[in-house]
């Protein structure tokens, strides 16, 4: 025995040793967490079982509450005042019952016109009987009225024949889905005379109030009497029935009881609502209450486990002294991090290790590589684009023709086509020669603006009318980036007002807001679905099929923000034949640094 530990490589000697020394004291806590986390986490459970019931009660309390305060309203009404004083004997004149009738319905329209119970749908209709032929009611039922009528008709005929004082409520008829709320009063002069007051509440707003507890798989709900008659389930075909006598017995019962149904285990809770006389019950399964504790510790086990092998692995890991290549590797991946392809593993004795050596060199090498010739490729196209452009026209020669053009045209008297050839000669000139100053003044962007809106003008002519508004003179020597108001000027144009049928306006608007400089380009042109867009609005491929090759919003919105951050940029609102909003948000520039 003795020999055969002697010939155990003290390498596996201490990674047993290790492993039972760990394993032993984690298996005791683990033990110990299990009983105390089993019964903490079933007390919280059934805590915040009772915590969440408790505000559902309260809620259908808040409701019924809601229903008593309204029909204390609706008993005090002039109308109803007067029936009580008056003379109810069937010898009174068939005129003085209908005005009375009449009076009754409009004070009861009018009293539910801002009713609380009313306005959220809690309560579906109404009805106040005098006898079983008069009566004043309003409803917003969706069944047929005469059905309607006949339950109320229905509930009057029970409520009179038990001849109860003070308020009754009564369950749903089967289908019927509406929790009767009836109260009555005698006539002053005439005791044996009453005047019925019938409240049909909608069971499903009811039944809203306590849908959050039927997440709970197999959860059972119940708004019952005393004698068990359901008024609101989560079993709608239970409505108007009674429930099982084991639940009705548990009703009365303030603390969570256990009970056993169709051999399954529920825990019962109930509490009475106070404005009703009824019971709010709700019996949810046992083993659902445990789920979330079988759950915790099947995730703690896991844990457990996890930290062991992950805590074998690293012992193993050390006693085969792998620390060297992991410090090796973890120093050149960190160079190559910071784009330092020329990082390199050194060779190893191991086959396995020196094969991960080489395959990382090779993977820097081939990297560097496919950097070197992506870079190459983008300057060659760069170029290539350049030489295209260039190739294209020379353009002193075409700013000569132009300016040529130009005064031919002013000599001729013709003024007009001067001045479109000079905005056009100066919208030109401020788009090719673009230098390091990226940054105009405010003044020089609406120059460019102007120009171009010059020249649509005149295309368009009474089609087209713009206006440019500047709060405050002073933000005109304020800069900007070059640019970025007339690409959203041209869209406006181009996609607003160019394919409309009548005549379109753009506004441009300037002014400061929070040390900001806020523009609003606005137009009333053909407008969009924005859910079409995204906010970095993309309009190269339309652009580019018109023939219109400025730079799109999208280059503008990503511009802005690569100048000044991701705060600033571009925003859009439009709406289909309505129009187009488009906001620029940038800094106050007082131009200290006009290169980009």
């Amino acid at each position: 025995m003795f020999s055969f530990l002697k010939a155990i490589p003290i390498r596996h000697k201490i990674i047993v040793t290790t492993v039972f020394m760990m394993l032993f004291p984690m298996s005791v806590s683990g033990l110990y967490f299990y009983w105390s986390m089993s019964s903490e986490l079933t007390k919280n459970a059934e805590y915040n079982w009772s915590q969440l019931m408790g505000q559902t009660n309260d809620n259908i309390e808040t409701s019924f509450r809601l229903i008593t305060d309204t029909s204390l309203h609706m008993l005090s009404t002039k109308s109803v005042r007067t029936w009580l004083a008056g003379d109810t004997s069937g010898e009174s004149d068939n005129y003085s019952q209908f005005v009375n009738k009449s009076e009754m319905e409009e004070e009861l329209n009018y009293s539910l016109m801002f009713n609380t119970a009313w306005v959220s749908k809690l309560i579906s209709t109404v009805y106040i009987f005098q006898n079983e032929s008069t009566f004043s009611s309003t409803s917003r039922s969706t069944k047929d009225v005469n059905i309607v009528t006949a339950n109320n008709i229905n509930i009057y005929n029970q409520q009179k024949g038990l001849n109860i004082e003070g308020i009754v409520p009564v369950p749903a008829f089967y289908n019927d889905n509406v929790i009767y709320y009836a109260r009555n009063l005698s006539n002053i002069y005439h005791p044996e005379q009453r005047l019925y007051l019938i409240i049909g509440i909608d069971e499903n707003q009811i039944f809203n109030k306590y849908a959050a507890l039927l997440e709970i798989p197999g959860a059972m709900v119940y708004l019952l009497d005393k004698q068990g008659l359901i008024y609101s389930s989560s079993n709608k075909t239970l409505i108007g029935n009674k429930v099982d006598s084991s639940i009705l017995q548990l009703s009365d019962k303030s603390d969570i009881n256990t009970l056993t149904l169709d051999n399954r285990t529920y825990m019962v809770a109930a509490k009475k609502i106070s404005e009703s006389g009824l019971s709010f019950v709700v019996c949810i399964p046992k083993k659902q209450i445990l789920a979330k504790l079988s759950d915790h510790m099947k995730n703690y086990t896991l844990f457990l486990l996890l930290i062991l092998l992950v805590f074998l692995v690293s012992t193993i890991f050390l006693s085969l002294r792998f620390t060297r290549f992991i410090k090796d590797l973890l120093r050149n991946i960190n160079q190559v991090k910071v784009g330092n392809y020329e990082a390199k593993m050194p060779a190893y004795a191991d086959l396995e290790l020196n094969l991960l050596s080489h395959t990382f060199n090779k993977m820097t090498s081939e990297i560097k590589y496919l950097f070197k010739q992506v870079y190459e490729k983008q300057l060659l196209l760069k170029e290539t684009e350049l030489k295209f452009l260039q190739s294209q026209m020379n353009p002193h020669f075409l700013f000569n023709t132009l300016i040529t053009i130009g005064y031919k045209a002013r000599f001729s008297k013709d003024e007009t086509v001067y001045k479109m050839v000079m905005s056009l000669t100066e919208l030109l000139q401020a788009s090719m020669y673009t230098d390091s100053k990226t940054k105009i003044t405010i003044r020089e962007e609406l120059e460019i603006v102007n120009f171009y809106l010059y020249l649509q003008k005149m295309r368009f002519e009474d089609k087209l009318d713009f206006r440019i508004e500047v709060k405050d003179e002073a933000l005109l020597d304020l800069y900007v980036p070059k640019f970025c108001l007339e690409p959203i000027v041209e869209n406006a144009v181009v996609h607003g007002i160019e394919n409309k049928m009548d005549k379109g306006t753009i506004t441009i608007t300037i002014s400061e807001v929070s040390h900001s400089i806020y523009f609003e380009i606005e137009d009333d042109g053909l407008g969009f679905k924005t859910d079409q867009i995204n906010q970095d609005y993309v309009v190269h491929s339309e652009r580019r099929r018109k023939g219109h090759n400025h730079i799109g919003l999208h280059n503008t919105n990503h511009r802005i923000k690569l100048i000044y951050g991701e705060q600033y940029g571009i925003t859009i609102q439009s709406k289909v034949n309505i129009g187009t909003k488009v906001a620029v948000l940038i800094p106050a520039d007082k131009g200290e640094n006009n290169d980009v």
